[in-house]
């Protein structure tokens, strides 16, 4: 039968959304004092939460949230964080390339290049709530295009 039309266009999708992953990264990695600023709202934000909240069983978790940012959103990791972003969803790029030819290879390439951002995003983050804050939506974007492509390579040259 082929690959249908939807095909090409989720394989238009993952390369664009990809593509303005990497551009983000870039700009992280150029500017890694850009954290300062998303820590300082994040902690203001839970101490805030925390004067609000009246449930003592709640302010250890508060705590142990505002020094899991404390320790992993500084510039050194972030910075860090990017980079192995920007080569693993380069690679990925790559992959998504292929695939939109109707490559195997591309899907190794994707799968490869998504499990290294992955693998060095929690490297660098840690499995801590932090590190899944920071690496939720792009573990969803790899399971959900990732298990998409799989389901399709049977149709791969």
């Amino acid at each position: 039968m082929g690959l249908t039309k939807s095909y090409s266009i989720i394989g238009f999708i993952v390369t664009l959304i990809l593509s303005l992953i990497i551009a983000s990264n870039i700009e992280s990695y150029r500017h890694p004092e850009s954290v300062n600023f998303l820590r300082d709202s994040l902690l203001e934000s839970l101490e805030f939460q925390k004067e609000k909240s009246d449930n003592p069983t709640l302010d250890g978790t508060f705590d142990q949230f505002i020094s899991d940012l404390e320790y992993n959103l500084i510039e050194r990791r972030y910075k860090k964080l990017s980079l192995t972003r920007i080569i693993g969803c380069i690679v990925a790029l790559f992959g998504s390339v292929f695939l939109r030819q109707k490559k195997k290879i591309g899907l190794h390439l994707f799968l490869g290049g998504s499990l290294f951002a992955l693998v060095g995003s929690f490297y660098f983050t840690g499995f801590s709530l932090s590190g899944w804050v920071l690496n939720f939506s792009f573990l969803v974007f790899t399971l959900i295009s990732g298990l998409y492509f799989i389901k399709k390579r049977i149709h791969l040259i």
